[in-house]
C-alpha cells in the first residue's frame, strides 16, 4: 500500500507549561521543583503523535514574537516538520497544573492575540503549495483571532477537489461551514457537538446521558446523509461513538490513571487519522485512536504515545 502523506493545519500554537505537584491548593503558594516546557498545540500534539507512528507529517502554523525561535527548535527536537508563518504576534502560554493526590490535570488557558493582517495570505500560500504534495487534511482547533472566516472551508474545499481526505476537530460557525465542502470525517468532542448543531440541548463537557446521545446520533445521521461526513464524538472517559455510515460504534476508553490528559484528544484524532489512511477499517480505527489516547494520558508532555 502506498505511504500517505499527512497536511496538519492548526492556528493556535502554544508554548505549554506543566508544573507537577504531589497536592496544590488555591489560595495558598504552591511550590513544585518539577516542571517543564514544551512546544504545543492541537496541531504540534496531532503532527507529534504522527511523526512517532512513522507517518510523514507536515505541520501549518504560525510562530511569532520572542518565543518563535524557541518554538521552532523545539518542534525540531521532536523531528516534527513545520511551515510556521510569521505572525508578527506572540504565541500564547498554557498553564497545566497536575496533581498526584487527585490524579487531576487543570489547565489554565491564555487566549491568542490577533495575528498580524498578512499572516492569512501567507497561511493560504503555504497551504495551496502543501496540500498538493498531501493524501489527508487534519485540522484542529480554533484560530488565532485575525483570520478570516472563511479559511478553513477555502482550505477544505481546495482539498476536496485534489481528492484529499479531510478530518476535522473543530466546532462552531468553522465546522459548519466546511461541511459544505464534504469532509470525511468530523471529531468534535460531545459538547462541542451540541453546541453547534444542537444548542438547545446545552451539554456541558465531559457530560452525557443516553437522551443526548440519542439525539446526537440522528445528528450524525443527517450530516451523513446531507453531506457525506462521517462523524466521531469523543467522550472523554467514557469513549467515543462514531458513525460510519451504516451503524454506530460505540468504542469504550481505556481504564487508565491518566498522568496528563492535555493532548488525549490530539493523540485520538492522530490514531484515528493514521488507521484510516491504512484503510484498517472503521471499527479498527477507532481502537487505534482509543490506545493512542490513553498512551498519551500516561506522559506529561503533551502528543507523546511513546
Amino acid at each position: 500500500m502506498p505511504h500517505k502523506r499527512f497536511l496538519a493545519v492548526s492556528l493556535n500554537p502554544v508554548m505549554q507549561r506543566t508544573l507537577l505537584f504531589e497536592s496544590w491548593k488555591e489560595n495558598r503558594v504552591n511550590r513544585t521543583h518539577t516542571h517543564f516546557l514544551h512546544a504545543s498545540g492541537k496541531g504540534v500534539n496531532v503532527a507529534r503523535v504522527l511523526t512517532q507512528l512513522e507517518d510523514e507529517v507536515v505541520h501549518i502554523t504560525h510562530a511569532g514574537g520572542e518565543d518563535r525561535e524557541r518554538f521552532l527548535a523545539m518542534c525540531r527536537e521532536d523531528g516534527l516538520i513545520l511551515a510556521a508563518v510569521e505572525s508578527a504576534s506572540q504565541i500564547r502560554t498554557c498553564v497545566t497544573l497536575l496533581s498526584r493526590e487527585k490524579g487531576s490535570t487543570t489547565e489554565l488557558i491564555a487566549d491568542a492575540g490577533p495575528v498580524g493582517p498578512d499572516t492569512d495570505s501567507m497561511v493560504r500560500e503555504e497551504f495551496a503549495k502543501r496540500i498538493m504534495d498531501c493524501d489527508f487534511l487534519i485540522i484542529s482547533g480554533t484560530k488565532a483571532p485575525g483570520y478570516s472566516g472563511d479559511l478553513y472551508p477555502w482550505m477544505v474545499k481546495k482539498a476536496s477537489a485534489l481528492g484529499v481526505y479531510s478530518v476535522l476537530d473543530i466546532k462552531g460557525a468553522d465546522l459548519r461551514a466546511c461541511l459544505h465542502f464534504g469532509p470525511g470525517l468530523i471529531k468534535p468532542n460531545l459538547s462541542e457537538f451540541c453546541a453547534t448543531f444542537l444548542p438547545e440541548l446545552a451539554v456541558e463537557e465531559h457530560e452525557e446521558d443516553d437522551k443526548v446521545l440519542e439525539y446526537a446520533a440522528e445528528e450524525m445521521k443527517r450530516i451523513h446523509r446531507e453531506y457525506g461526513s462521517l462523524t466521531v464524538l469523543t467522550l472523554g472517559a467514557s469513549g467515543a461513538l462514531g458513525w460510519d455510515g451504516k451503524e454506530l460504534i460505540r468504542q469504550p476508553a481505556r481504564q487508565i490513571t491518566p498522568v496528563n490528559t492535555i493532548g488525549c484528544g490530539d493523540a485520538f484524532t492522530a490514531g484515528l487519522s493514521h488507521s484510516l489512511a491504512k484503510d484498517e477499517g472503521f471499527a479498527r480505527a477507532l481502537e487505534t485512536a482509543r490506545d493512542c489516547a490513553a498512551a498519551n494520558a500516561g506522559f506529561i508532555k503533551p502528543g507523546v504515545i511513546a
